[in-house]
């Protein structure tokens, strides 16, 4: 005799399956918010660092207003389903994030730059809390909200496991967050991109949330007009091109940007890195049109006034390398980058095809020394930056200069060029540098390219072995000549002050120097 399902076995292995579905869903919103939120806080150091630079500030900045942003979501998630025990309750968590993070690009265009003037310290603060710190608080509720559902449909007899599942999922999706932002999506995809796509996800979620409590179309219609309003005014909101520019890219290092302008019989092409000019030619000969590009040239008051091997550390628009290799055809001119789509730029628009001789290395500075422990030049040009004035701190201490004087040939030179002042207030960094240079090298000698002493500019620091004096104080030179106009931006000794304080890699305050600097 056949058995015949009741129907109260039919509605429960219904609700069984409802709930199995209820905590996938669960289990896929509390991974997916974690992985948001790890989207979220690395691409918005993009964002930022046209405005305060790479520095530890704007790390620090992000990395603790979103820590306090989820700690104050996690008490909100957890009062909430408490007082409302309705699965809508992540729709409208996940939809509120999903809006906001859509504004995200549109209110950072509007407020950067005005909070730049805040400086490199509170400016970076300021904008996170803007930016970051509700959309954080809202993704940090998802989590605590996801637990006290998954529990209730274990109908709390497992609040530990509940707990622990949630917990585990959540954590996983921060990594995979992690993960894809800094290994492929700010790679392949422009920063403006990837926070629609992000706030686009959460949205379908927020959607899939209010389907599940069975909310209706109508009730879901605010949400949905609402993600739409957001994608539309922070689209309408895109910067503009700006005139002259010619190429732009958003790389993992950089928003890199090269623009173009004729004067008279000079086309000017310029590379931009985030808001640092870092270098240019004429796009027409290659030659040199910054002044402080001509510093290199330092190198030939030697004698004899010629240069068989070079190192350029940060290739700029690689002007200097490639007039290293015009001017001395036989010279093995290496360039060492930290972002392999500058090195790509200079191909395309820099003519560092051109130059067989200039061999264009994509890493970091210490790590290429390291791999190349025998290798020795007669030039080191040291012109490393990110963002505003920044010089990345590792590059700026004892244990890197030792490495640098280890190698070059016994009577070749250091050059290396700092952004700062000569005297005043603003000379901090130049003593400190100083100070730092002279502990692997016994002269150092100072140029200002600005010929001003208060003010920023480029400071070009040339250190040796040997005493460099007689090459720039003793000299007789032509007048006119490229060596008179170079010698004349000497900078006596005395006038810069003098600092015992050496950088080191276990205490680099170069960072807070520059930051005190820009505030003054």
């Amino acid at each position: 005799m056949s058995h015949t399902p009741s129907k109260s076995s039919a509605a429960s292995a219904e609700n069984a399956a409802a709930t199995r579905g209820t905590r996938l869903f669960l289990g896929i919103s509390c991974f997916l918010a974690g992985a948001a939120m790890m989207v979220i806080e690395i691409c918005a150091y993009r964002l930022l660092a046209p405005f305060f630079g790479n520095s530890v500030y704007t790390w620090t900045a992000l990395i603790g207003v979103i820590l306090i942003a989820f700690s104050a979501g996690g008490y909100l998630g957890g009062h909430l389903a408490d007082r409302k025990m309705a699965l809508d309750l992540l729709g409208w968590l996940l939809a509120g994030s999903a809006v906001l993070t859509f504004f995200i690009p549109a209110l950072h265009t509007v407020f950067a730059v005005g909070m730049s003037a805040q400086g490199l310290i509170a400016g970076p603060v300021m904008i996170s809390l803007l930016l970051f710190a509700i959309p954080g608080i809202l993704l940090g509720a998802v989590s605590p909200a996801a637990v006290r559902f998954y529990s209730l449909t274990l109908k709390d007899t497992h609040v530990g496991a509940a707990a622990g599942t949630i917990s585990m999922l959540g954590s996983l999706g921060s990594f995979v967050g992690t993960f894809l932002s800094g290994f492929f999506l700010l790679s392949t995809f422009g920063v403006r991109s990837i926070f629609f796509g992000t706030a686009t996800l959460l949205m379908l979620l927020a959607i899939a949330a209010f389907v599940l409590a069975k909310n209706t179309l109508k009730q879901q219609a605010p949400v949905i007009l609402s993600g739409l309003f957001a994608f539309g005014m922070s689209w309408m909101t895109a910067p503009k091109p700006k005139p002259g520019v010619i190429y732009e890219h958003e790389s993992f290092y950089h928003h890199i940007e090269v623009s173009e302008r004729s004067e008279g019989n000079v086309k000017r092409r310029i590379l931009q890195l985030d808001s640092t000019m870092e270098g240019g030619m004429d796009a027409n000969t290659g030659d040199l049109i910054l002044p402080y590009q001509q510093y290199w040239k330092l190198a030939l008051l030697r004698e004899p006034a010629k240069v068989g091997s070079a190192l350029f550390i940060g290739a700029g628009a690689f002007g200097m390398p490639e007039n290293v290799s015009r001017e001395f055809p036989e010279a093995a001119v290496d360039v060492v980058e930290i972002d392999p789509q500058v090195i790509e730029v200079g191909r395309k628009f820099f003519k560092l095809d051109e130059h067989p001789h200039v061999k264009a290395h994509a890493g970091d500075a210490r790590r290429y020394l390291l791999q190349n422990e025998g290798k020795k030049w007669d030039l080191i040009f040291g012109d490393a930056y990110n963002g505003i004035r920044q010089i990345p701190p590792h590059l700026a201490t004892q244990e890197f200069y030792q490495q640098i004087a280890d190698h070059l040939e016994p009577k070749g030179v250091f050059i290396m060029n700092l952004i700062a002042s000569i005297s005043g207030p603003k000379a901090e960094l130049t003593s400190g540098m100083i100070a730092t240079v002279r502990k692997a090298f016994p002269y150092v000698e100072v140029f200002a390219v600005g010929y001003r002493r208060d003010e920023t500019q480029n400071v070009i620091l040339m250190a040796s072995r040997e005493d460099l004096k007689p090459l720039i104080v003793d000299r007789y030179v032509k007048q006119g000549s490229w060596q008179e106009q170079l010698i004349r931006t000497h900078v006596p000794a005395g006038t810069v002050p003098r600092s015992s304080y050496v950088f080191t890699d276990d205490h680099n305050p170069v960072d807070a120097i520059i930051a005190r600097g820009l505030l003054e």
